[in-house]
């Protein structure tokens, strides 16, 4: 197996999380490019994400939370450090469309900094990493899937931890008194098309624990930008 073949099958890996593709799914004029020399691997990994491939299963499939979350881990090695994280890249993608939003990652510092031009990303979950929290660094490992895993799933598994600033959950709620769904959370968002009787551009939600990653989840569907979610 030579090189380029190697570092290709390796993007193919990291770029989508594992999924099988079929030959008419994969990007063989972004392969040929780069084997030719006329594309670095910054350049590839660019251009796989921006497939039509990649947007189906990512976005099309998932919703922009979930989309956001992966092309996180997908691109830049690691999880969202933060709710403000996400929804900038929530709201880059509604304002300034898809292509816009994975060069933020690919063709960012941090990227550069990471990996270069010259090197297919990887999870950095394995260690802590210079700038990022510890929380970053057990989002990271949450997400992690392994060699074989596959990112198919559209059930994100950081929305509560990112909304409330927690580590993520590890096993199972616990049900009953004093448990987290006895609590009630309150988010606070933005929209640029203010509704109900008052025409509001800040906005208020309520939800308990058990609704609150579908309750965020569907503020981003509509295009709003999550301020705050504290524990009311």
């Amino acid at each position: 197996m030579t090189d380029s073949t190697a570092v290709i099958r390796a993007a193919y890996r990291q770029v989508f999380g594992n999924a099988h593709l079929m030959d008419e799914e994969r990007c063989a004029s972004a392969e040929s490019l780069y084997v030719n020399g006329d594309l670095t691997v910054q350049g590839l990994v660019t251009a796989f994400a921006q497939s039509d491939t990649y947007r189906r299963l990512f976005l099309e499939k998932n919703g922009p939370y979930r989309f956001v979350e992966l092309n996180f881990k997908h691109l830049l090695g690691r999880a969202p450090q933060s709710l403000a994280e996400v929804s900038e890249h929530v709201q880059r993608l509604a304002n300034e469309g898809y292509e816009a939003e994975i060069n933020s990652y690919t063709f960012s510092d941090e990227y550069i900094r990471a990996f270069g031009l010259d090197h297919v990303p990887s999870m950095r979950g394995a260690s802590t990493q210079v700038g990022l929290s510890n929380l970053s660094y057990t989002r990271s490992v949450v997400m992690d899937s392994g060699f074989a895993g596959f990112d198919g799933s559209s059930q994100s598994r950081l929305t509560l931890s990112i909304g409330t600033a927690s580590a993520p959950a590890t096993g199972p709620k616990l049900p009953g008194p004093g448990g987290r769904d006895s609590k009630r959370f309150t988010i606070r968002w933005t929209t640029a098309t203010p509704v109900g009787v008052r025409r509001r551009s800040v906005q208020t939600s309520t939800a308990p624990y058990s609704s609150l990653s579908e309750v965020m989840q569907g503020i981003h569907r509509r295009g709003g930008r999550i301020l705050t979610v504290a524990n009311t």
